[in-house]
């Protein structure tokens, strides 16, 4: 790696420390932490629970595996149309809590 790449990925790092830094000053405990101090809105909470369901292993292997898996992809399958209706019943009992 050259010495641009270095400053680049240094300057990154520091970046990505001073911004935790500076958006974790407001955290008191755990709940603060894990739960956002339970201030969060419910479309926000829905849209993380989504990005975190729907990674990008999601659009590469699932599709595959549902493709080429002799006799075992219509169940894969099954379990994938089912994962949207999971995450609506997740945020409509478990959220309030």
């Amino acid at each position: 790696m050259t010495v641009l790449d270095w400053l680049i990925l240094g300057g990154y790092l520091g970046g990505m420390i001073g911004l935790s830094i500076y958006l974790g000053k407001n955290q008191q405990n755990q709940e603060d932490y894990f739960v956002g101090g339970r201030r969060l809105p419910w479309w926000a909470i829905g849209i993380s629970t989504m990005a975190t369901q729907t990674s990008a292993i999601s659009f590469i292997s699932k599709p595959a595996f549902v493709a080429l898996k002799p006799g075992g992809g219509l169940t894969w399958l099954q379990y994938e149309m089912a994962v949207p209706l999971a995450i609506i019943a997740v945020m409509i009992f478990l959220v309030p809590l």
